[in-house]
This record gives C-alpha cells, sequence and structure tokens, in this order.
C-alpha cells in the first residue's frame, strides 16, 4: 500500500484527492494552514494524520519532511495542491499580491518537490504531482499574478523530472482547468463564461474529476514524467 502526503489537503481539491487516495486503499498525511475544523473533520472521516504547516516556510517544511520518514512510512507520493489566486488586473496589483502570489504557488511547489524529492530519491523513487490550474499557454485572460506561477510550476517539473528521473522520481503538473468549487470561484462571471464557450465539454469540472487524474499519477503512473497534463474539459 503505497503512502501519499498531500500538502494543502483542506481545499476543494485536496479534499477530493485525500478522499480518492482513501477510496484506492492508500494511505496518507495531509497539510493544512487554514481551516482547522475542516482538517480534523477529514482526519476523522479517513482515518489520515493532518498537520498544520506553512508552506511558506521553508524551515518548517524541511523539518515536517525530515520527519516522514521516521515517523511514518516513507511516501511513495507527494502531491502539492495549495494555491492562491487573487483576481486583481494587472495595473492594480500591488507588490505584495504577486509576491503572496509567487510564495504560495511557485516557491511552495518547489520546495515540496526538492525537500520530498531528495527523500524518495534516497529511497528508491517516487511520484510528485504538483497541482495548479490554467497555464501560459492558454488563451483566456488568466489573471496575471496566477498565470506566472503557474508557469513556473510547469518549469519547476519539467526540470526536476530531468534531473531526478535517473533516481526513479517522476514529477510532473496537472494543470486544471474551471471547476465548480475552489479557487475557479474567484473569477469573475465574464471570465468563467469565456471558458464555457472555449470548453469543448461546454461545463465547468468537478474536483472528484480532478482528483481521479491526480490519484492514478500518484499511485499508479510509472512512465509519464515531465508532463503538464491539461485536465480541463477540451479548453
Amino acid at each position: 500500500m503505497k503512502h501519499a502526503v498531500v500538502f494543502g489537503g483542506t481545499g476543494a481539491v485536496g479534499a477530493a484527492v485525500l478522499r480518492a487516495l482513501a477510496s484506492r486503499g492508500a494511505s496518507a498525511t495531509f497539510t493544512f494552514f487554514r481551516g482547522e475544523d475542516r482538517a480534523a473533520a477529514l482526519s476523522r472521516e479517513l482515518g489520515f494524520r493532518a498537520v498544520r504547516l506553512d508552506l511558506t516556510d521553508a524551515a518548517a517544511l524541511r523539518a515536517f519532511v525530515a520527519r516522514l520518514g521516521a515517523d511514518e512510512p516513507a511516501p511513495g507520493a507527494a502531491i502539492h495542491c495549495a494555491g492562491t489566486l487573487d483576481p486583481t488586473p494587472a495595473l492594480d496589483l500591488s507588490d505584495e499580491a504577486w509576491d503572496r502570489a509567487y510564495a504560495v504557488n511557485a516557491r511552495a511547489a518547489f520546495l515540496v518537490a526538492r525537500d520530498v524529492g531528495a527523500l524518495m530519491a534516497r529511497g528508491g523513487g517516487g511520484e510528485i504531482v504538483l497541482v495548479g490550474g490554467l497555464d501560459r499557454a492558454q488563451s483566456l485572460p488568466i489573471p496575471v499574478a496566477f498565470a506566472a506561477s503557474q508557469g513556473m510550476i510547469a518549469a519547476t517539473a519539467m526540470a526536476l523530472a530531468k534531473e531526478l528521473g535517473p533516481r526513479q522520481v517522476r514529477v510532473n503538473m496537472v494543470a486544471l482547468g474551471l471547476l465548480d468549487a475552489g479557487l475557479s470561484t474567484r473569477l469573475d462571471a465574464e471570465l468563467r463564461a469565456d471558458f464555457l464557450a472555449f470548453s469543448a465539454l461546454r461545463r465547468l469540472g468537478t474536483p472528484d474529476e480532478a482528483a481521479r487524474a491526480i490519484a492514478w499519477l500518484a499511485l499508479h503512473n510509472t512512465y509519464v514524467s515531465g508532463k503538464v497534463i491539461p485536465i480541463n474539459g477540451g479548453i
């Protein structure tokens, strides 16, 4: 039975991923920053350990990863689901908002991949899945700070896959389209309408649909690495 670590387990996608892992017989540990009541409820429901962790604190993250191999089974999969989205237009965006998008989305994804990747490399390999959203390649008008951070996540996944591949650590990004829950609900109605107009399926996705793809990569993948995998309804 593979043990997974989910970073950011209390959001809409993170919680769906935890349930998908549980339904497939995996064990998991998950982190949260806010939403202590939701974390406790998920822990009771699924029997998974919840740990409060600020993913922008590199020292705290490194200490958490160092304990993984000692206090519980070493992770065979790590999934970074944490994220933030500020819909403010570029010309009105503050320096602080830009820095937060970078810190929570791109920097945290790298820190997770670096620290867990080192643990996996010593242990014979594993799966790292970085969950993001519509990236720099899309034609829709995605808020600039979010779009830039997604491009960084994609580049991180591709570069780390090359570096860690010889040690059988696979790294991929899952780029989600708009969902009916989570960060997608922060986007304005006009952008959501544009997405539906360009989507082949003409509908929003669900966290469960995203989670099924993420869980497959985490638990069953053996040969996909360095890829940005779109789960977006055909945008």
